[in-house]
């Protein structure tokens, strides 16, 4: 499913335009670079599909989320409440900021379970963040809902979710903002890219500050020359990744329908075999990167990639991915119960876990590439009708 393997032509050309007329950085230098901005460019084509009205380009998923918490002035001794199901920079932001990470359990879609979220809330929560995962949306209608009750934004983490919707709207245009990733493994990528939306004025003009050592962007005035806001840190995106960005997003429309077409196909093949499919508080919106199955029972899963790995695919088992779930973070288990910053932390002992562990261990996956053969498709239905008839 990685980007990569989209890239073409247009690529090629949009790179060489930026090496050609030697212009890296995106701020600065007005006089000289005839009104070309990429990166300004790729953060206004970005508006203008999610009708956002703000939009940050930066150097990866990481910094849109800590960059994100730091504009709504997360900082030491707050709580944020997110998903144990997740990549790790969603707690790595977090914990970054000074703050405190608190994991709430997940529904049968494996997004972030609001009525669990809403139970964690402390006076000391500053922020919630659920992680639309595996192309897939969180149900962000009781987020919201819970975000004016008690007045505590919600950050949509929708890094692994470029273009995905949730009931007509796009993942990371729904929170008071939401960061989008451009990675390497991502459908879209830009070598290492992330993006945060929001229409939020003036969280936006916090957050684009502090991306960039706390400047104020102007271009009544060159670089150097223009105000500062407060300190800061360099999460600036190059003139190189925003061409590249332009192009993705081009490219998005298309690449989504493929991979979507490629997963209608298998499941409609398979849909006799009585499997059932992970449940999606909006099907339509999927950005089906990923194929995911829940079965009946732990047992079950474990029959299920059996069979379907001797058939030539490969589906893990969910609750053994170590780099999505936390119940396998050494250093997050260690910060368990201990004071930061005069806030005393929850366990994040495996036990904490045990409604996402029921989840998470009759889930099996396999990722899907935006390019499969017919050859390559058939092999997973194959091997979905084994994994069914061995597990079911």
């Amino acid at each position: 499913m990685a980007g990569t393997e989209i890239f073409g032509i247009e690529e090629i050309k949009a790179l060489t335009d930026v090496i050609e007329r030697k212009m890296i950085h995106r701020y600065g230098s007005h006089s000289v670079r005839n009104g070309i901005y990429r990166v300004e460019e790729f953060e206004e084509k970005a508006k203008k599909i999610t009708g956002s009205k703000h939009a940050l380009a930066l150097t990866n998923g990481t910094a849109a989320l800590i960059t994100a918490l730091k504009g709504l002035g997360v900082g030491p001794g707050d709580e944020v409440i997110t998903s144990p199901f997740t990549f790790i920079a969603t707690i790595e932001a977090i914990v970054a900021c000074g703050a405190v990470p608190v994991l709430g359990e997940i529904d049968e879609t494996l997004g972030l379970d609001p009525v669990s979220a809403e139970k964690l809330i402390t006076k000391k929560t500053k922020a919630l963040v659920p992680v639309h995962m595996f192309g897939a949306a969180a149900d962000l209608d009781p987020f919201m809902e819970i975000s004016i009750i008690y007045g505590i934004p919600v950050v949509e983490d929708a890094c692994e979710v470029v273009g995905g919707t949730y009931k007509g709207r796009y993942l990371g245009s729904i929170g008071k903002c939401g960061t989008w990733s451009f990675d390497p493994n991502k459908t879209l990528t830009v070598g290492e890219g992330g993006l945060i939306l929001t229409d939020d004025e003036d969280l936006y003009f916090k957050m684009d500050c502090y991306h960039d050592h706390g400047h104020i962007h102007s271009k009544a005035h060159d670089r150097g020359e223009e105000g500062k806001f407060g300190l800061g840190v360099n999460y600036r995106l190059s003139e190189l990744q925003g061409a590249l960005g332009i192009v993705a997003l081009d490219k998005m429309d298309a690449t989504l329908e493929k991979i979507r077409k490629t997963k209608k196909r298998i499941i409609n093949s398979v849909k006799d075999t009585g499997i059932k499919v992970r449940p999606m508080h909006d099907p339509e919106g999927d950005t089906a990167s990923h194929l995911i199955f829940m079965l009946p029972s732990p047992e079950a899963a474990v029959n299920f990639s059996r069979a379907a790995g001797e058939a030539g695919t490969g589906f893990s088992i969910i609750s053994q991915n170590t780099w999505h779930y936390a119940k396998h973070w050494k250093a997050l288990e260690e910060m368990g119960e201990k004071d930061i910053f005069g806030t005393k932390a929850p366990s994040y002992a495996a036990e904490t876990m045990a409604a996402t562990e029921a989840m998470l261990s009759r889930a099996v996956m396999t990722g899907l590439n935006i390019n499969m053969s017919d050859g390559e498709i058939e092999r997973i239905i194959r091997s979905v009708k084994c994994g069914a008839k061995a597990s079911l």
